[in-house]
């Protein structure tokens, strides 16, 4: 399989020639999408993607995104890929940023799990060099999403923030919704996406990279917008699977019966613990349950594989 790595960059210009430099050789396409950048981050990549390319057949690009987000700057990438190669089928995307966050020694296992799946995404936390670097506020806002996460989708996401990812190209053209969500918690949208149809998945570990970047999520609005873009992809996949009997494998009666039951009690006793905060044991048991049941009809419809 073809190998393509889209960059996302915005105001990169003094780490997007690190980023553009270390990626491995074998890669047979490099895309940068500069998205609205108001510094000399597109010269300095061209000028990059030229050595890095010299005396080699690979496809370079620098494009010029419209500044409306990370999230849409690597669907541009990937449309502009799906428009200049012959067989999507034959090509896998990794996503690297643009501020050298990525280890590309980690590139490897990403693109050998695709022999099993179809998306694979990187954990930091299952890295054994741990998180240490990772800022403490982001380690915080990263549990919390991968909860709510593992929640929307039914699967077990330990780093549903990790942007470092590779998936089949097809399967990326498959899912258009996936440019509908333009900034920041991309990954999140793209495993709501993947859910909803059970595509199969996996995690593995990768290096926690932090330096002289400056990151561009505001942890104050980013984690309400996400936290409720997660909830409502709740409710829409558990309406859809278990109340109307949708998707590619319908779920046994008895199941949906249960989990409905289990749901609409959980929401219900929550309204009584404003009176009785006793309550919140039952409501919790009643959640826990579900997601039990949920997680392993994920499960059963997509066999997720981890390392």
């Amino acid at each position: 399989m073809h190998v393509a790595v889209v960059m996302p960059a915005r105001n990169e210009e003094l780490l997007v020639s690190r980023a553009i430099s270390s990626v491995p050789k074998n890669v047979d396409c490099l895309i940068v999408v500069d998205d609205g950048s108001i510094d000399s981050t597109a010269e300095v990549a061209n000028f990059s993607l030229n050595e890095w390319s010299s005396n080699r057949s690979v496809i370079t690009r620098c494009i010029s995104g419209r500044g409306e987000g990370v999230g849409a700057a690597i669907y541009l990438g990937i449309h502009h890929l799906s428009e200049i190669v012959e067989n999507p089928d034959e090509w896998c995307v990794v996503v690297m940023a643009g501020d050298a966050q990525m280890d590309p020694a980690d590139l490897p296992i990403l693109i050998s799990k695709l022999d099993d799946v179809d998306h694979v995404k990187g954990n930091r936390f299952i890295h054994f060099s741990g998180v240490g670097n990772m800022p403490k506020i982001r380690r915080l806002a990263s549990r919390t999403i991968g909860f709510l996460t593992s929640l929307a989708t039914g699967w077990n996401w330990g780093d549903p923030q990790c942007g470092y990812t590779a998936t089949k190209l097809s399967l990326l053209l498959s899912h258009p919704r996936l440019s509908e969500w333009k900034g920041y918690g991309y990954p999140n949208w793209w495993a709501l996406c993947f859910s909803k149809s059970s595509e199969k998945v996996a995690e593995v570990p990768v290096r926690s990279v932090y330096g002289e970047e400056k990151s561009g999520i505001q942890i104050p609005r980013f984690l309400p917008r996400v936290s409720l873009m997660l909830m409502k992809g709740t409710w829409t996949r558990g309406w859809s699977w278990y109340v109307l009997g949708n998707g590619k494998r319908k779920v046994s009666p008895i199941v949906r019966l249960l989990v409905i039951s289990l749901w609409f009690s959980g929401w219900f006793s929550f309204v009584g613990v404003i009176k009785e905060p006793r309550i919140l044991i039952i409501t919790f048991a009643l959640f826990v349950f579900v997601r039990i049941l949920d997680r392993h009809e994920q499960r059963d419809r997509t066999r997720i594989s981890r390392v």
